[in-house]
């Protein structure tokens, strides 16, 4: 064992910590560390406390204790030439290292000069960039607080901050016990769209007023979902804007949603047309026939704004609404147009029951009036129908 180890296996047997032994012999903690570790020799006189203090010998220390109790111990000069010797010896390692270290280090530093030059060219570009990306930053701030300070003395001077908002239908029209009501969208485009602007939709119905978070579009806009119009009910709609830490209210308008918002309106022949809907019946090898005055039919449909007509579909039925119509005729669009000031759209559809496979018209027994039931089918997949007596000529 070396003497480090016999220093530390004699304090542990003792009991001691590097602290008390340290203090016993007027050295640091640090310096007792170090020769436990062999990284340093206590002088002799410290090694002689040392073995004082562990009670033990000095040769038994430095490991040179014999088997045989008789034999003489390390005499002192014995003991100087070892301490001379091992510190010789450490010397010497010392400057082969130290050789080696400096070899090393010429080496290291070259191998750096080279590693900081390339170091100091990719720094240099990145400072380059860095600069451009805080010059661009600098400027999308400036743009922002303009915008932002744009929208704020807005409000401030009474002017509005929307520039347009429309609610839009997200689903067909439902109707159940309680009554009818839609799910619906609103779309908000406010006069100046400042980056970084968050927004949230303010719905009141009476004394419940409810807040949606709105999505902000590509386009500039911004549009909240998951609200709820119910038919007979009362809406007031506003927004609210947050940017840069600033929070501003703006009412949009209300909303009176009743049937004329949620439902067409079928005008059974436009204006100045000559269609009529009539039928006549004759007999024919003893069978009864119902034969259309007007095989053409031409609708005007009025429309809320939203909505969009996928098709229309008009049914002849003979024997009321027991089973199967007798004919169908699909309608197609021949324009459509706003009027006025009107929030609604006008459109006119057309079309014919002629079929040259019906002869003498249809086989009819005269227990039911005859009748139309046209279909309005919306893109929302919303239907509407509406019934339209025949009149015998």
């Amino acid at each position: 064992m070396t003497l480090g180890q016999n220093i530390q296996t004699a304090r542990r047997a003792k009991g001691l910590s590097q602290e008390a032994l340290a203090e016993r012999i007027g050295v640091s903690r640090q310096a007792l560390g170090k020769w436990e570790k062999d990284t340093a020799l206590p002088g002799l006189d410290n090694l002689q406390a040392l073995a004082a203090e562990l009670g033990t010998g000095v040769d038994a220390l430095l490991g040179a204790e014999q088997a045989d109790p008789a034999a003489p111990a390390v005499t002192l000069d014995a003991l100087r030439d070892l301490l001379a010797a091992r510190d010789a010896e450490e010397k010497r390692r010392r400057r082969l290292w130290g050789c080696a270290g400096g070899a090393a280090v010429v080496i290291l530093a070259g191998l750096l000069a080279a590693v900081a030059w390339q170091y100091e060219r990719q720094i240099a570009a990145l400072n380059q960039n860095y600069a451009a990306i805080q010059s661009s930053y600098a400027a999308q701030q400036a743009e922002l607080s303009a915008q932002i300070s744009e929208l704020q003395d807005a409000v401030r001077m009474g002017e509005a901050t929307v520039l347009d908002w429309r609610w839009l239908p997200a689903d067909k029209l439902h109707r159940d016990a309680a009554g009818s009501w839609m799910p619906v969208q609103v779309q908000v485009t406010p006069r100046t769209a400042a980056a970084g602007t968050t927004a949230r939709l303010a719905v009141r119905c009476g004394d419940d007023t409810r807040l949606y978070d709105m999505t902000a579009a590509p386009d500039g806009s911004f549009a909240a979902g998951g609200i709820v119009f119910t038919v007979g009910s009362t809406y007031e709609l506003s927004v609210q804007w947050t940017a840069d830490g600033t929070t501003t209210s703006e009412g949009l308008g209300t909303v009176d949603f009743n049937d004329e918002m949620t439902e067409p309106t079928i005008v059974w022949g436009a204006a100045g047309s000559s269609l009529d809907f009539g039928y006549y019946v004759n007999r024919v090898n003893g069978k009864q026939y119902l034969t259309l005055t007007c095989y053409p039919v031409e609708l005007q449909v009025d429309a809320p704004p939203w909505m969009q007509i996928a098709k229309m579909e008009i049914d002849l039925r003979l024997n009321g609404d027991a089973g199967e119509p007798t004919a169908t005729a699909a309608l197609e669009c021949e324009g459509e147009y706003s009027y006025g000031n009107s929030s609604r759209t006008e459109s006119v559809w057309n079309g014919t029951f002629y079929d040259d496979a019906v002869i003498n018209g249809w086989e009819y027994d005269g227990d039911a009036a005859p009748k139309y039931v046209v279909r309005v089918t919306d893109s929302n997949g919303g239907v509407w129908t509406e019934e339209m007596p025949l009149v015998e000529k």
